[in-house]
């Protein structure tokens, strides 16, 4: 199984802030997440879960949480550690992994993938997106897109596999 982690991140690596992301909506960002995880099943946390700008895949989702009888909707399955949530998405080609800060934290050893969307801007952030080295992990693409009318800010995608 292909374990893929993806987020939108900023120049000071800030995924969220008060548990939404901080910047402005940037529509061509959602588009892209539909686009690149269309299909696939997703595993997040509970604070990504709880979120807004929550996420989610008609193929299957995972929430990982402490809490004893979490709650969800309907198809979303619970599971208390990233082992057991793997274990849930089942035999699948690949799953995606969409935070938050905790959850990016321990799945980074394990990803075989990243996808970025780079926001060009720094924002204040109560989450961020793990450090990761060049050793580990190369850049495979990048798509630079400047701001526009409906994305108020400049952006980036980019991929990164590991060596």
């Amino acid at each position: 199984m292909l374990i893929s982690l993806i987020a939108a991140m900023s120049l000071n690596r800030a995924i969220g802030l008060d548990n939404k992301l901080p910047w402005p909506h940037l529509p061509a960002d959602w588009d892209n997440l539909k686009r690149v995880t269309a299909g696939k099943k997703m595993i997040m946390g509970r604070k990504s879960y709880e979120s807004p700008d929550r996420i989610w895949s008609k193929a299957g989702n995972v929430v990982i949480t402490r809490q004893v009888d979490y709650q969800t909707d309907a198809g979303f399955l619970v599971a208390d550690s990233l082992e057991k949530a793997l274990q849930l998405v089942g035999d699948v080609d690949e799953v995606f992994i969409l935070g938050g800060e905790e959850i990016f934290k321990i799945s980074l050893p394990i990803a075989d993938r990243i996808h970025l969307t780079i926001v060009k801007g720094v924002f204040t952030g109560d989450a961020f997106f793990p450090e990761f080295s060049e050793n580990e992990f190369i850049e495979t693409s990048r798509e630079g897109h400047a701001a526009d009318a409906k994305n108020p800010l400049d952006y980036a995608f980019v991929v990164y596999e590991r060596r």
